[in-house]
């Protein structure tokens, strides 16, 4: 089907005044009270900078910013030793770990205002753990190291969360909340927000049945390399995802736009006892979003749900204190080992920064040619990239070693910088037959052989 599809085409791709800062009439400040400042609020935007105006963010949610507090110590701890009311959830954790979860958390938050954008904070079984969820995808992070003063679980805004906790200082953070506010705490700043209802919050889906494991590197490496051939909001689904097969020692990660074929295999250790071996469709921006955030883990476990007749409909991935779930695509990717020519005639090895730097100079005229293609001429010792013509182009030559026969061949220049940058070798190898056939990019070993760990198809754009 690549073949078929590609073959011979181009592939373009209003404020108020606040008032000072004095306590209401009548009234004075109560053991372990805030200080609460009369103010008003202000919508994003207001010009005065003024640390008692309250912005409305996050679809209309109030977050209220108060400052100094005459009966609370540097961690907002109360002067009796606990600041904790009857009903309260409160925890305590160290700044790094808590805006590490909740940014793990976040990235399984909708995109847009919804009943499931919140976050779940649940004190409730002796550990702490974020979690969230679109329907789609849902992630779950868990504080090991959180001290908990009164166990708790409520819903707040995801986005407001997110937000606060990339902004704190380096400091312990404290959370306080009832049925009704949570207040966060951090050196001397302290955010209030809305507690949301959680009746209609969705419940997180199980983890699925782990089938085995891989290194956390690899895995996010494999990743990255296939996503960049997958497509971007595709009218045939499976482009925009990332084929993953689960076989006996050895994952196989595989993407395809029509006009590019990465495919990358990498081993691990397989907990299935089954000859069957899996193979699912994942979503290729999550997958790529969370890859890289477990790329530090040793260990990402990797686990489906049903098998054995039932059809899949989920994949989950654990690492350290870390979970996440995705839904799969439905549909049927092509044969892509076929799409891959036997043989080559010829190949030739270039210094990958330096091919890439050429033709990212002599694309400049790209766009404004007429074959938007940059054309590379291949001869003994030599690789020449030209675009347009003698009216308007450019060209530039670097060293190859060539081995087979000369050629001429075109290719839309993004998608080759694409292949090259996914390579992660500082040498590559680039099998050719005809100008009108595939070829395939892959790392020199080193001995300057083609690495077949990674492979990256290309096809060719014809030019008159």
């Amino acid at each position: 089907m690549l073949r078929k599809d590609i073959r011979g085409q181009s592939p373009h791709p209003g404020v108020r005044g606040h008032r000072g800062g004095r306590w209401p009439r009548g009234s004075t400040p109560g053991r372990g009270a805030y200080l609460r400042r009369q103010s008003t609020t202000v919508r994003l935007g207001c010009a005065a900078k003024c640390a008692h105006h309250v912005p409305r963010v996050d679809g209309g949610s109030q977050v209220q910013v108060r400052q100094g507090s005459r009966n609370m110590d540097a961690d907002g701890m109360g002067t009796d030793g606990t600041g904790v009311d009857s009903g309260q959830l409160a925890l305590k954790m160290d700044r790094a770990e808590f805006a590490d979860v909740v940014a793990w958390t976040a990235r399984t938050l909708p995109r847009t205002g919804t009943v499931t954008s919140g976050i779940v904070v649940d004190a409730t079984d002796g550990t702490v753990s974020l979690s969230s969820t679109d329907l789609e995808v849902s992630g779950e992070a868990v504080a090991e190291n959180a001290v908990i003063e009164a166990a708790g679980r409520v819903m707040v805004s995801g986005r407001l969360l997110s937000d606060i906790a990339r902004s704190l200082p380096d400091a312990p953070v404290r959370i306080l909340a009832d049925a009704s506010r949570a207040t966060i705490s951090c050196g001397r700043a302290r955010f209030s927000i809305p507690v949301l209802p959680e009746s209609d919050h969705p419940h997180l889906p199980s983890q699925p049945r782990a089938l085995g494991r891989a290194r956390g590197d690899l895995f996010a490496a494999a990743v990255a390399q296939t996503y960049v051939a997958t497509a971007r909001n595709d009218s045939y689904n499976y482009m925009n995802g990332i084929k993953l097969e689960l076989g006996a020692d050895q994952l196989t990660f595989a993407a395809t736009d029509r006009y590019r074929l990465a495919v990358r295999e990498i081993g691990w250790t397989s907990e299935s006892f089954s000859d069957e071996v899996p193979e699912v469709i994942v979503p290729g921006r999550s997958l790529s979003d969370v890859a890289k955030a477990l790329a530090g883990d040793p260990l990402v476990q990797v686990g489906l749900d049903g098998g054995g007749g039932i059809e899949h409909r989920l994949l989950g991935l654990q690492g350290e204190n870390r979970s996440f779930t995705t839904r799969l695509i439905d549909g049927k990717f092509p044969a892509f080992r076929s799409l891959f020519p036997p043989q080559f005639e010829s190949t030739v090895r270039i210094d990958v920064a330096e091919l890439s730097d050429a033709i990212k100079r002599v694309s400049l005229l790209a766009k404004s040619a007429r074959n938007m293609a940059v054309q590379l001429t291949i001869a003994e010792g030599e690789v020449t990239l030209s675009v347009g013509g003698p009216e308007e182009g450019a060209e530039e030559s670097v060293e190859g070693q060539l081995l087979g026969s000369a050629n001429a061949i075109a290719f839309n220049p993004q998608f080759l910088l694409d292949g090259l940058h996914s390579l992660g070798r500082s040498q590559v190898v680039i099998s050719f037959n005809q100008p009108s056939t595939p070829v395939v990019l892959s790392g020199a070993d080193p001995d300057g052989e083609p690495d077949s760990e990674y492979r990256y198809l290309l096809m060719p754009i014809r030019i008159s």
